[in-house]
């Protein structure tokens, strides 16, 4: 289930000389929950799928949140785990300006500008992860123990 494509992420992974896989789905935001879809079309748990967001703690740090695609963010303790008092989505066009990355896309790895990462701590309870390859219907399969290592990210109970 390895489907090469040369995005920003995957040539991120391999610079880090980090085990990956991808796979691509078809990217379908009309249907809506797209994360849900991505975990269905691949055959894996939502619980394993990841999505990023872009955010921004207390108005001024920008942020990537790692999520599960079936669960909220908890902006509370997403600011908390960063030593902030508040967060909030950041808007999409900084988003893109901050990453290179286009809504829907949106990934830690090889992103325009190093963020702060929380990894919600959930993903400690799998093997692997799919999270965003850099490309709407893009993922990549990877530890979670490298997503943290290769973000230089926390893990913290930021999903609800």
């Amino acid at each position: 289930m390895t489907d090469r494509q040369d995005t920003a992420a995957t040539r991120f992974f391999d610079s880090a000389a980090i085990s990956y896989r991808t796979c691509r789905y078809d990217y379908a935001p009309q249907k809506g929950h797209i994360g849900e879809q991505a975990a269905s079309a691949i055959g894996a748990k939502p619980s394993a799928v990841f999505k990023t967001l872009a955010v921004k703690i207390d108005r001024k740090q920008p942020a990537f949140a790692v999520i599960p695609v079936d669960r909220r963010v908890n902006f509370k303790a997403l600011a908390a785990a960063l030593g902030g008092r508040n967060a909030k989505m950041m808007q999409p066009d900084e988003a893109h300006d901050r990453t290179g990355f286009v809504s829907g896309g949106t990934t830690p790895f090889g992103s325009r500008e190093t963020l702060p990462t929380v990894i919600d701590r959930s993903a400690q309870k799998h093997r692997t992860i799919w999270i965003n390859a850099g490309d709407r219907g893009f993922l990549a399969c990877l530890t979670p123990q490298d997503v943290q290592m290769v973000t230089q990210g926390i893990f913290a109970s930021i999903a609800e």
